[in-house]
């Protein structure tokens, strides 16, 4: 391993801190090469050909069908069990891995040797990114197994020289108590979990009589929930439980695409070298201003995976400001799921717009209903129906929509042992 300074701020400078147009440069290089290479696929070719799309010089990005999930998964339904799509064909594939299925049926990812080397070397710049540093012990409570952060088998963290500490789910009493066991016995220097496992954890420690606070010990937290990009919910959490916090998200299915924040919480660095993105209007696929709302979609490069105008559905808000850490790539804000939304006479409301709302009123836990409507549906825990209508007078002030809240008794809302879910089935 290269030698570093435990004090430099970034991994690997050189590659991290290219100047923006000399990103950009290689970036459409490299889109270029997806281009030329696209035509021997069955699917995507007959997919650009319709569009009215040919071999050739790379065109305008918007001006290339976007690809979802869903169209993949109709692709494998209706030409199992792979479908055409994949660039990644069996033969080649030297692990399998899956997505956790969150909004659906968890999706097969077929990796090459190339592809884990990639995304090994991602995971070191973002586990430096939050103070990770060789001798340290990083403890996650991730499903392991298939999903992707185990098809990388904890090659990253042996890479950089940090033991890993892989608890798995909080699934049962007996996996929290032992958990919290590992905690004490190890003190990790990091821990990555969910906000709905903070809580689960929170709950397990207080009944143990064990302080949550110490067993983190100003560890660094690496922590799904949108709520914590944002400044003053972001402190509160760190002074509560004394950690340095930071927010991860990603798309598990494609390779590389491992995505934090540094130390000056700027947005979501995205990784440079493997992946463009953009995001665009819902409806058009067009780009939309820096600043404003729309879907993410990743361009890939340089992978033997192919993912090109792939919409991961994801809202987020792309910022353009320079980063004082020095990092010059692309970054964002992830605000929510499409699939999670709410529309009332075309305004958009993510479960993130109502804990922000709820924030300075104790965050009462709730669950949003998506889809469209005359108002905004939801549940939330309170101890009466007064307090509903409270939340409801907020919420109107706040997101300036017709608001119906429905009291249900306080711990009565799920919580899951992995990444939160803040909407009615």
């Amino acid at each position: 391993m290269t030698e570093r300074s435990e004090d430099q701020e970034l991994y690997d400078p050189e590659a991290q801190t290219l100047a923006p147009e000399e990103n950009r440069r290689r970036a459409f290089a490299g889109l270029q090469g997806e281009w030329d290479r696209v035509w021997s696929n069955p699917y995507y070719s007959n997919r650009y050909r319709q569009a009215g799309l040919e071999p050739g010089e790379l065109p305008p990005l918007d001006e290339i069908p976007r690809t979802t999930k869903n169209d993949l998964r109709a692709d494998v339904q209706a030409n199992p069990p792979f479908g055409t799509h994949r660039s990644v064909q069996l033969e080649q594939a030297r692990r399998v891995g899956t997505s956790t299925g969150t909004t659906g049926k968890p999706w097969l990812v077929l990796w090459t040797e190339r592809d884990m080397a990639v995304a090994i070397d991602v995971r070191l710049q973002y586990l430096w990114r939050v103070g990770m540093r060789p001798g340290g012990r990083f403890a996650h409570s991730w499903p392991t197994g298939l999903y992707s952060t185990g098809v990388l088998a904890g090659r990253d963290f042996l890479k950089l020289g940090i033991m890993e500490i892989p608890c798995g789910l909080p699934s049962t009493d007996k996996d929290i108590e032992m958990h919290l066991d590992l905690w004490q016995l190890l003190s990790p220097t990091g821990f990555m979990l969910t906000g709905s496992q903070v809580q689960i954890y929170e709950n397990a420690a207080a009944r143990q009589g064990l302080d949550l606070r110490k067993l983190f010990n100003e560890a660094s937290l690496l922590i799904v929930e949108a709520l914590y990009q944002f400044e003053e919910p972001r402190r509160q959490f760190e002074q509560t439980y004394g950690v340095r916090l930071h927010n991860i998200t990603g798309a598990s299915e494609i390779p590389g695409y491992s995505i934090n924040d540094c130390r000056f919480h700027t947005g979501m660095h995205v990784p440079m070298g493997h992946h463009w993105i953009q995001v665009v209007d819902p409806v058009t696929g067009k780009e939309v201003p820096t600043g404003e709302r729309g879907h993410l979609v990743i361009n890939s490069y340089d992978l033997d995976a192919f993912y090109l105008r792939y919409d991961v559905e994801d809202i987020v808000a792309a910022t353009d400001e320079p980063c004082p850490c020095g990092e010059t790539g692309q970054r964002y804000t992830f605000l929510g799921r499409g699939a999670d939304r709410a529309e009332v006479g075309g305004k958009m409301v993510l479960p993130i717009d109502i804990q922000l709302a709820l924030f300075p009123h104790g965050s009462p836990e709730f669950q949003l209903r998506p889809g469209q409507g005359s108002e905004i549906q939801l549940k939330v825990e309170t101890e009466d129906e007064q307090s509903a209508r409270r939340v409801e007078g907020i919420l109107r002030e706040d997101l300036g929509v017709p608001v119906k809240a429905e009291s249900v008794p306080v711990g009565s809302l799920p919580r899951s042992t992995f990444k939160p879910r803040r909407v009615a089935s």
